[in-house]
């Protein structure tokens, strides 16, 4: 009895012990688990669900290995490349789409690779050239899987999967049709060529040149105190668990530059003086007067009348030269830097007198910096006074020895001067912070940094209507402002203007310059009915039926009405269409809003700098583009150029460009395209409407289809997946959301 219970419980610790072998080796087998970054971390072999259907592992980490990005990104691409490929091949499937492991492995064979649902020209990857002939390179090929952390049974798997979700997308690519009339028509629009001068605003360079004092930051506060708020909302998050700041004040001194040796005349040598004689003019002579001080010829030949002026024009030029001592403290614009600062020893010594006096509250520390401005450089508003709030640890100062400093100061506290190969530094410690940051704490550097954005903007859009206004009154702008230095040649521009060149060889370099761009777009005066492909979504996500959407001319696709369930065509539907017959009449686009007015703000700016002035860019002739030289993605002063304008008129109102410069337009030229040199590149123009249509509404379809599903809970990524944590590792909010990077896939 007791034998037989020793057996068995010897076979119940074997059991245990296989159980547990078994339980090791499946945690960290590849296929099932994995590191965060590296393709794992998923608490199965299930990555994403999408309507029903689960996509595996190995989907991802083909998917993964393969995108070129990096850090949470990668994963993110990974997860919505499966999820579009997902989609489509579902899609394929209703439709009696089939592939094969067989058919994978001979697009394999010819170089393919599937991903997203998109075919990959990867030939050179495995395939070996001989005698201009390619050949399949198995060895190769198992390398790249490999690369892939996936087993080679399970890619071609994937790949059969992701060539029925191609075969699906190429299929709706291909079906849409372009008319003759409508390539035409995109022909004519966009080979039309203007040539303008534009005048920038930046409002950056405003921003540079603002000097704000606190009275300045409290009436900006308290005229935009909603402003401030909100970007305190928006920003809420970057105040909260604030590491220890210093508030820090700054006086500098630069070392002196040594000065450019520069003539004198009263140290020339003998020998370089002009004899005098009597075609000497009067000018010279009195400068020889003004250089010796009782020349003993002079005293005959010169009646004594003239010493009084001679003394009148030295006191002139005394009060002059003080005038220019003062100005030459603020160059004018466009002018090289005045360059300022003492000796290290003098500056070391002047600052030492100065820390002693604030330490004794004779001084403080803001009439001090006011005091040795003039020994700083030109930038000493930026350089002197209030730096703004700085992390204790590292304050970015410029220099190791300074930030060592300013460590273990506390509110009211000096450093020691400081030397450096720089010049000469004094720090002072004003106030310290830390933790969650409230509103009232962080109001005053908020209205700083807005009041440099909104003011800069507002003194660019004042001096742009300003320059407006004369160009309005009859001045062209090259009058106003001087002309910016041609741009080294070599652009499609300077090869446009080049007279050496053929009109025939212009346009054809013009066309390719445009097939290059790829940015067609505008509305098209269609002659012939197109019914372009269109494939949309029932509420649910679904994507039952064959019905096509009625298409505009312009290429895109038409959006259903709200409520309704147009879906994707199957092979052979009104898609395939000749562009002949009608079709029914899309909706009417609400009216866009009229655009803003551009006039100025009734604020009072503080005070600028020196601005240097803008230039007049003479440009084109440039084809229609959405973004334009200089006018950036403006589509009214694009519209203005192509539609409204008549060479040598000047836009009628001002404009606002890329990064919130104001531009003023002057048309000069306009030019329109042959209509006869369309016929040498139709067939061309036609692959290339059709190819950006089909693609256009292949990708409309799957945006709207992946929200749809989402919406409807019908597409969950694994939560290990896209779980996020900060860098204590506690939750974070999630980033990811399905869809968000279809956008990129399908550029």
């Amino acid at each position: 009895m007791l034998e037989q219970t020793r057996r068995q419980a010897s076979i119940f610790v074997y059991l245990i012990f296989g159980l547990l072998i078994v339980i090791f080796i499946w945690g960290i087998n590849p296929g099932n688990r994995g590191g965060s970054e590296g393709g794992c971390g998923t608490s199965s072999n299930v990555e994403v669900r999408v309507d029903g259907t689960e996509a595996n592992h190995s989907a991802f980490l083909i998917a993964f290995s393969a995108n070129g990005a990096s850090g949470r990104q990668k994963v993110y691409l990974a997860l919505d490349s499966v999820i579009r490929r997902e989609l489509l091949a579902q899609a394929a499937a209703e439709r009696g789409i089939r592939t094969t492991l067989d058919l994978a492995r001979e697009e394999v064979k010819r170089g393919f690779f599937f991903m997203g649902g998109q075919r990959l020209n990867l030939a050179g990857q495995f395939l070996d050239e001989i005698d201009g002939e390619k050949f399949y390179n198995h060895k190769k090929w198992k390398g790249f899987v490999a690369s892939l952390n996936v087993s080679e049974s399970s890619y071609l798997e994937e790949q059969a999967r992701g060539l029925q979700a191609a075969m699906m997308a190429e299929l709706l690519t291909n079906s849409a049709r372009v008319s003759r009339d409508e390539a035409l028509a995109d022909y004519l629009y966009d080979n039309n060529t203007v040539t303008y001068d534009v005048v920038t605003f930046d409002p950056g360079k405003y921003r540079l040149a603002m000097h704000l004092t606190e009275a300045d930051i409290k009436r900006f506060l308290d005229g935009h105190t909603a402003e401030v708020e909100a970007r305190y909302k928006a920003d809420e998050r970057t105040y909260k668990g604030v590491k220890p700041q210093l508030a820090l004040r700054e006086i500098f001194i630069p070392k002196a530059l040594p000065e450019a040796t520069k003539p004198d005349d009263d140290k020339k040598p003998a020998d370089d003086k002009k004899p005098a004689d009597d075609k000497k003019s009067t000018d010279d002579k009195k400068a020889d007067n003004a250089g010796d001080k009782k020349p003993a010829d002079d005293k005959t030949d010169k009646p004594a009348g003239d010493k009084k002026p001679d003394k009148v024009a030295d006191k002139k030029a005394d009060k002059t030269d003080k005038k220019a001592d003062k100005t030459d403290k603020k160059p004018a614009a466009g002018d090289a830097p005045n360059p300022r600062g003492l000796p290290t020893d003098v500056a070391k010594a002047k600052l030492e007198a100065v820390r002693t006096s604030i330490a004794a509250g004779k001084l403080t520390f803001a009439d001090a910096a006011k005091q040795l401005a003039a020994d700083s450089s030109d930038d000493a508003p930026e350089d002197n006074g209030d730096r703004g709030w700085h992390s204790a640890d590292n304050a970015t100062l410029g220099d190791k020895a300074i930030n060592d400093a300013v460590k273990t100061l506390k509110p009211g506290e000096l450093t020691p001067v400081i030397v450096t190969e720089r010049g000469v530094y004094l720090v002072m410690a004003t106030d310290k912070r830390e933790g969650d940051l409230s509103f009232d704490q962080v109001k005053t550097e908020i209205a700083a940094a807005l009041a440099k954005e909104v003011w800069g903007k507002e003194a660019a859009k004042r001096d742009a209507l300003e320059a407006l206004a004369k160009a309005q009154a009859g001045k062209p702008l090259e009058q106003l402002f001087e002309r910016a230095p041609v741009k080294a040649p070599g652009g499609i521009e300077d090869l446009l203007n080049n007279p050496n060149i053929p009109e025939e060889k212009k346009q054809q370099l013009l066309q390719q310059y445009l097939q290059m761009q790829q940015q067609k777009h505008g509305s098209l005066d269609v002659h012939e009915q197109d019914v372009p492909v269109a494939w949309y979504a029932e509420a649910d996500g679904s994507a039952h039926g064959t019905t096509a959407a009625p298409g505009s001319a312009g290429g895109g696709t038409a959006a259903p009405a709200a409520g309704s369930a147009t879906t994707a065509p199957a092979a052979g539907s009104a898609a395939t269409g000749t562009g002949s017959g009608s079709a029914a009449t899309p909706a009417t686009p609400p009216a866009a809003p009229p655009p803003a007015v551009i006039e100025a703000s009734k604020d009072q700016l503080p005070q600028l700098g020196a601005i240097p002035k803008p230039k007049v860019n003479r440009l084109g002739p440039s084809p229609r583009q959405a973004k334009m030289a200089d006018l950036g993605s403006s589509k009214e002063a694009v519209a203005a150029l192509f539609d409204e304008l008549s060479p040598g008129e000047v836009a009628k109102k001002l404009y606002e460009g890329d990064g919130g410069s104001y531009v003023v337009v002057q048309l000069i030229t306009r030019s329109e395209p042959k209509v006869e040199e369309f016929d040498k590149t139709a067939d061309a123009e036609i692959a290339r409407m059709q190819g950006a249509r089909g693609k256009a509404a292949v990708h409309d379809w799957l945006k709207q289809r992946c929200e749809t599903l989402t919406k409807a809970g019908k597409i969950r990524p694994a939560t290990d997946r896209i779980r996020e944590t900060d860098d204590k590792g506690n939750p974070a909010p999630t980033v990811y959301h399905p869809c968000m990077y279809f956008d990129y896939l399908d550029r």
